[in-house]
């Protein structure tokens, strides 16, 4: 699942270029910003200028989206809060990153770096200009750096997505789980499914899924119950098909369908058991 080879090949290609670039433009999941920055990046990026992108905030809690705007804010890292989904990646590129970046040059170059899935490949596509690269959830990708020429002046060079080489923390598997940075197919569903529900329903309550469920919930089987029968998923002999629902709730939750939630943020998050970071 981790595909561990193609990461330390990763982590090489970028301390191998990192000398090549002004700045380094790190793309982050807004829901999960510490969990979804899973490659080291002091020890990778030393002393380069960092320009932090909160991709997906139109997913994220806006209010918690603001607390790590600040946060970083704090760390002296410029941030930049973006839904690169449906945004003009040359513009974005010219109008946003670029005033960031400092260099002694006429000419500015940068790197972008992100696991999987939090928005890279597809927004990398379409700086190109074409379907050029394969995009999907699975780390090693994209196979190996490259240069993209936004202009005469901007030079953009892309990495493969890592992610963890190792996942000892329950926590942050439930977190890539939940926005969908770890293939749901490759888990019992049931399980995921109800790590997630606990997720959420730790940080807002379970009135918070009362209109996407249909009502109110006491528990587990009660909600799952519930999001059958409202959405006529039915297994052989007329029986709930529980594992149906249950993969459509992780592909809603990570999609943003099913809310704006925000599974971590820089008040708690030290606190919580996260030794895998």
């Amino acid at each position: 699942m981790h595909y561990p080879g193609h990461i330390q090949k990763a982590k090489r290609q970028i301390q191998e270029n990192i000398r090549s670039v002004d700045a380094v433009v790190e793309l982050l999941d807004a829901r999960i910003p510490i969990t979804s920055r899973s490659y080291e990046s002091d020890r990778l990026f030393h002393n380069k200028q960092r320009i932090v992108v909160l991709n997906k905030c139109d997913l994220a809690d806006p209010m918690i989206t603001e607390q790590w705007r600040e946060h970083f804010v704090s760390l002296k890292l410029a941030v930049i809060e973006a839904s690169l989904m449906n945004a003009d990646a040359r513009q974005f590129i010219l109008k946003e990153v670029v005033p960031l970046v400092k260099s002694r040059f006429f000419e500015k170059r940068f790197m972008v770096v992100g696991m999987p899935n939090v928005g890279k490949s597809t927004f990398i596509n379409r700086l190109k200009g074409k379907k050029s690269l394969a995009v999907g959830n699975r780390p090693g990708i994209t196979r190996g750096v490259q240069w993209i020429n936004v202009s005469q002046s901007v030079s953009v060079l892309d990495t493969p997505g890592i992610l963890y080489s190792n996942l000892h923390s329950t926590r942050t598997v439930t977190k890539l789980l939940a926005v969908g940075s770890l293939p749901y197919e490759k888990f019992d569903p049931m399980d995921a499914f109800e790590r997630v529900l606990t997720l959420i329903t730790e940080r807002y309550g379970s009135d918070v899924l009362g209109a996407y469920v249909g009502g109110e919930f006491s528990d587990y089987e009660d909600f799952m119950e519930k999001l059958c029968n409202k959405r006529n998923f039915r297994a052989k002999q007329g029986l709930n098909d529980n594992t149906r629902g249950a993969q459509t709730f992780l592909r809603e939750v990570a999609s943003g369908k099913a809310g704006r939630f925000s599974f971590e943020d820089p008040v708690t998050f030290y606190l919580a058991d996260d030794e895998a970071l």
